[in-house]
């Protein structure tokens, strides 16, 4: 009779995983998951803030451009015989000057103005006669119906301005700007001495010209303010742009 092997099969006594083993297994991949879907969508989150705080800075870049052209070619009071620029609570008014070299006056009313949280640029046509630029001043004020308008940035909460007049210092407000550059209430609302409507090409008048009002102190630079959210979560950042006038 031959005699049995001692050898046992291979597979007897192979130990595979248990139940609970597995399920500690499920949970720490589970964990790791959840961790690495958070790393992730962190990582996103952050992408999409950073790369909207870059398009808005690119945003604000354009306004303050756009502002600096408009400042640098504001108009004379001393040709206006009133202020070429009114601020007042979330809106800037400028009167530019438009002329060209031997050519008759010309100007253009522009205004910023924050509309739903979008800064806004709106601006009249040429203008070479008073009539058309008291028109374009109280249609501008109104709301600019037939104003061109430009979107310049959004999220914006607030706009301020204020002008160096000098000699006096910062004004921030329509009325002590006025009060500064034409006092003891030499300023006219009229627009006395620019050509009227029914003389469109007659030369700009000099200073010492009859019913001319002569500015006493002159607009050196003008500060545009924007209260601007970089990031929907984020805190207004304020953003602050001088101009020299060059007047």
């Amino acid at each position: 009779m031959r005699a049995m092997s001692s050898k046992r099969p291979a597979h007897i006594g192979a130990r595979g995983f248990t139940l609970l083993e597995l399920l500690v297994a499920i949970t720490l991949m589970a964990i790791l998951a959840v961790i690495a879907w958070r790393g992730l969508d962190s990582m996103t989150r952050t992408r999409e803030a950073l790369a909207q705080r870059d398009e808005r800075i690119e945003a604000l870049k354009t306004a303050y451009a756009q502002f600096d052209a408009d400042c640098t070619q504001l108009a004379d009071p001393n040709t206006l015989s009133r202020p070429p620029i009114e601020v007042d609570a979330n809106r800037v008014l400028m009167v530019r000057d438009r002329r060209d070299d031997g050519q008759p006056p010309a100007w253009q009313v522009v205004l910023y103005r924050i509309t739903d949280g979008r800064l806004e640029r709106l601006q009249s046509p040429p203008i070479t006669n008073r009539g058309d630029l008291r028109g374009a001043l109280d249609s501008l004020r109104q709301g600019g119906g037939g104003a061109a308008r430009y979107l310049l940035a959004s999220n914006v909460d607030s706009i301020s301005a204020r002008a160096w007049i000098e000699p006096g210092g910062w004004m921030d407000n329509s009325g002590t700007l006025s009060a500064a550059l034409f006092p003891a209430g030499s300023n006219t609302t009229t627009l006395a001495g620019l050509p009227s409507a029914s003389t469109p090409s007659a030369p700009a008048p000099v200073a010492n010209s009859p019913g001319v009002v002569v500015p006493a102190a002159s607009v050196r630079a003008v500060e545009l303010a924007l209260l601007v959210r970089m990031t929907p979560q984020g805190a207004p950042q304020r953003f602050t742009r001088i101009c020299m006038t060059g007047l």
